[in-house]
């Protein structure tokens, strides 16, 4: 089962946007008003590329 920021992430890598972690956390705060801190989101996103399971 996925979570909330697996999904955000898959559909930002689908647009080509997932090296603007910036706009990731913007989206995530305005969107859906959760606080996430960059460092953990890049980790996320190294799982994400890398195929392991989140």
């Amino acid at each position: 089962m996925s979570d909330l920021i697996t999904t955000v992430l898959q559909d930002a890598r689908d647009k080509g946007k997932l090296s603007r972690t910036d706009v990731v956390l913007r989206y995530l705060r305005i969107k859906y008003r959760l606080k996430v801190s960059e460092f953990v989101l890049k980790k996320r996103i190294d799982q994400l590329l890398s195929g392991s399971k989140l």
